[in-house]
């Protein structure tokens, strides 16, 4: 092989691993977990089944993308994940999400990562109301 293919090949290589490197590190942050997430607002569609969340962040950076639910008993857990791209990018950022709801769930607690993962909006027993819980904000 002469030396201009060799360079040739070496300089589409050197591309084609920083393309790679750059796609990785544009991609991974999306699957990370948000554990400073607060609830700004909800409503509840009129047949009770599903509740749309409005969230933001505790911190000054970054955004969220999606959000994952786990119904236990009669709790629903919710997770958090960043955005995709770097620490500030909003490359697929969403702040309203929407969470299916059983007859009966009767709590829903957002994810701390480390920490319990704390209550943040509870079903009043006697009306079926929703209402936030507070505070609800990250122990610091």
């Amino acid at each position: 092989m002469s030396v201009k293919k060799r360079t040739a090949v070496l300089a589409v290589l050197i591309v084609f691993l920083i393309g790679a490197a750059a796609g990785i590190l544009f991609v991974l942050p999306g699957f990370q977990k948000r554990t400073d997430v607060c609830l700004q607002d909800f409503s509840v569609s009129r047949d009770g089944s599903v509740m749309t969340v409005k969230t933001s962040l505790y911190g000054s950076m970054g955004f969220i993308r999606a959000i994952e639910t786990k119904q236990i008993v009669k709790e629903i857990h919710c997770s958090f994940y960043r955005a995709f791209g770097g620490l500030n990018s909003s490359f697929g950022a969403e702040n309203r999400f929407e969470i299916k709801l059983e007859d009966s769930t009767e709590k829903i607690y957002f994810d701390r990562g480390s920490e319990p993962d704390v209550l943040v909006l509870e079903r009043d027993a006697d009306t079926g109301a929703w209402a936030p819980v507070y505070p609800h904000l990250p122990q610091s």
